[in-house]
């Protein structure tokens, strides 16, 4: 059984289990746009302190060990082994054209990029492009589901879960061997580190400008940017959120 799929079924029931205990609690009056917002609070303060205390200080032993040039590259590798997911959800979204696109960048830069290290696709003004299921579900026409956050993954929906699981069987890289898992978590967090100080030193509420953030981020993917409100915050949220989402990689190693 797929690991990943493992553990979603883990985080699923860890959430069951503490919905359970905090519906024992006391009320609190119910935000429309998060009704799961005590929960989702409790699951980000969990989530930040494993972030700050373990993954942070392993990301800078990372960062001082690879130079710029080999960071670039293992990104390059790492968007590369996401595109036969983005083919898949390019065609199964009625995108015949961008999934010819994205699979001629995929060989161009798998046969002529040493696998993908060198994003040699960009220089023919190829450039990278990513779906997912969550995506095509909404093309679909299925509503989002409210706001959850989930342990060590972070911020999604009730839409996201199922897009999650499809996601997992059709992405290389969760077949790799472990080193390769690890060095793709660490690879993603050092990516998102200059956007989330961002958040943490500017934002009068980080839980509350991560999810205004995140909702905003994936309406902009949904849509192509044609809801896209004026106040958009564009801080390379897909690498805060690919980050979040690449966490797992970590868990899936011991299952």
């Amino acid at each position: 059984m797929n690991s990943r799929l493992i553990f979603w079924v883990i985080s699923l029931v860890g959430i069951l289990l503490l919905t359970a205990c905090a519906s024992s609690g006391r009320e609190l009056e119910v935000n429309a746009q998060d009704p799961h917002e005590e929960l989702n609070r409790t699951i980000y303060a969990f989530n930040d302190g494993v972030d700050t205390y373990v993954a942070s200080p392993l990301v800078t032993g990372y960062q001082w060990i690879l130079p710029d040039l080999l960071e670039s590259a293992v990104t390059n590798f790492f968007n590369n082994l996401k595109e036969p997911k983005t083919i898949l959800n390019d065609g199964l979204q009625g995108k015949e054209q961008q999934a010819g696109v994205d699979f001629e960048r995929f060989l161009i830069n798998t046969l002529l990029g040493f696998g993908g290290l060198i994003n040699v696709a960009s220089y023919a003004d190829i450039e990278y492009h990513e779906e997912d299921f969550d995506q095509t579900l909404a093309v679909w026409g299925v509503p989002r589901g409210e706001y959850l956050v989930l342990p060590l993954l972070g911020p999604s929906a009730y839409r996201t879960i199922p897009g999650e699981i499809v996601d997992a069987f059709c992405s290389p890289a969760n077949y790799a061997i472990w080193p390769i898992q690890l060095l793709g978590v660490f690879n993603a967090r050092s990516n998102a580190t200059q956007s989330l100080n961002f958040i943490n030193e500017v934002a009068v509420d980080p839980y509350v400008f991560m999810r205004t953030s995140y909702l905003q981020w994936r309406d902009y993917q949904i849509t192509e940017g044609e809801n896209a409100s004026d106040d958009l915050l564009i801080l390379d949220m897909e690498e805060i959120f690919d980050e979040e989402e690449e966490e797992l990689e970590m868990l899936e190693i011991g299952l």
